[in-house]
């Protein structure tokens, strides 16, 4: 019987054990997510602010995978923005990413979109926190991200020269525009933070 009670109280331990994991895995990829997207958004407003569209577009496309990298860098996990429709190739989601992106897409169509969606996933043995925070494109992006007829012909020119495989136009407000992906290794370390 005492066997058995150990048995038990290891297994209710464990489970705890993962499920704190989770949690905290869950607070730093809530955490990450929304830094990044107000950092991004603080550089654009800056742009806008000094040199309008043109300005905003050339600083997003410099600054914005410094920004990822900064916070890669600084939290030690694997964190960066995604879209089917990329227009950076170091946005172009993993197959495992599209599989999300196309399930956020459809859920946004019937409005039922989460502000945050995430599984936990294993991978080759390790269990891993796949974390995802939903971005629409607000009324604003369409300047740089919208129809072709919206699009301004110095906005069109930077796009051609800079990205000419660009896959990110066509938007209208509120569609679903890609996410911030995260992925966190549910380790012992996240507890000790």
């Amino acid at each position: 019987m005492n066997k058995l009670i150990l048995a038990l109280t290891l297994v209710f331990l464990v489970l705890v054990q993962s499920d704190e994991k989770i949690q905290k895995a869950l607070e730093l990829g809530r955490d990450a997510s929304n830094k990044l997207v107000d950092s991004v958004k603080s550089v654009l407003f800056q742009e806008l602010g000094k040199g309008g569209y043109v300005g905003a577009i050339k600083a997003c496309s410099n600054i914005a995978q410094d920004i990822i990298k900064t916070y890669q860098e600084k939290h030690g996990f694997y964190i960066r923005r995604i879209s089917e429709k990329y227009r950076n190739k170091l946005d172009k989601p993993d197959d495992y990413e599209l599989k999300i992106l196309r399930k956020l897409d459809e859920l946004n169509k019937k409005g039922e979109l989460p502000q945050e969606y995430y599984e936990v996933v294993e991978e080759n043995g390790v269990r891993y926190l796949r974390y995802f925070k939903p971005l629409i494109v607000q009324p604003m992006c369409l300047n740089c991200h919208g129809s072709d007829e919206f699009l301004k012909k110095e906005i069109k020119e930077f796009l051609k020269e800079k990205y000419p495989d660009d896959k990110a136009v066509g938007y209208q407000a509120g569609d679903f525009r890609g996410a911030v992906s995260i992925k966190i290794k549910l380790s012992e370390d996240l507890l000790k933070n």
